[in-house]
């Protein structure tokens, strides 16, 4: 039982790594109805996590068109690793994306998972597109060619990440280990049982 409890410990030593640094950025336009310049962008690069949200209206990088609102809070806990957007208004939009990416771990991580929690930020109920990679994340509201735009609602919506060990063994590896050491517990069983009939 001893090895068992050695083999799980070992499995899961990085399950609390948590998240250090990131760069994060959100994307709004109206690329369907209108001839727009451009998209309203807000970036912070190189973001620590964990100080409170990583995106706000002070990161304001671009804003061509001139777009009234739009502003989209990002919150990443680096406990829970729950990915928090707070909208701030109910401007609409057509496409609304954040990205996250260059995701820096405080210990050998990549992201696994990447799913939708709870609440919503639309006025319609849009359902994102959800993408990762081993170290990014991609959220994408788009209502699509033809169809009326959403409006944002000053509400949350929240995504969990899921991580595993870049150094995670082999599943043959593990396969084989785990057998090991249930050979081993059912040897001692068998041996203890053999010396209590001796007694």
């Amino acid at each position: 039982m001893k090895f068992l409890f050695i083999l799980f410990a070992f499995l899961s030593i990085n399950a609390n790594a948590a998240i250090v640094t990131g760069d994060f950025r959100t994307e709004g336009d109206l690329p369907y109805c209108c001839a727009a310049s451009g998209p309203l962008v807000y970036e912070n690069l190189n973001a620590p996590v964990g100080v409170g949200n990583e995106l706000t209206g002070a990161n304001l990088l671009s804003n061509p068109s001139s777009w009234s609102a739009g502003l989209v809070h990002l919150d990443l806990n680096p406990i829970t690793n729950i990915l928090t957007l707070d909208s701030q208004d109910t401007l609409d939009f057509e496409i609304f994306d954040v990205f996250i990416t260059n995701i820096a771990f405080d210990a050998g991580e990549i992201i696994s998972g990447f799913s939708f929690l709870s609440g919503g930020i639309t006025d319609i109920g849009l359902v994102p597109a959800l993408s990762f990679t081993n170290n990014s994340l991609h959220i994408s509201y788009d209502v699509g060619s033809g169809n009326p735009e959403f409006n944002f609602n000053n509400a949350q919506v929240q995504f969990q990440i899921t991580t595993s060990s870049s150094t995670v063994p082999a599943p043959a590896a593990i396969l084989l280990i785990g057998s090991g050491l249930i050979g081993l517990v059912g040897r001692r069983k068998k041996s203890v049982k053999l010396s209590g009939n001796h007694a």
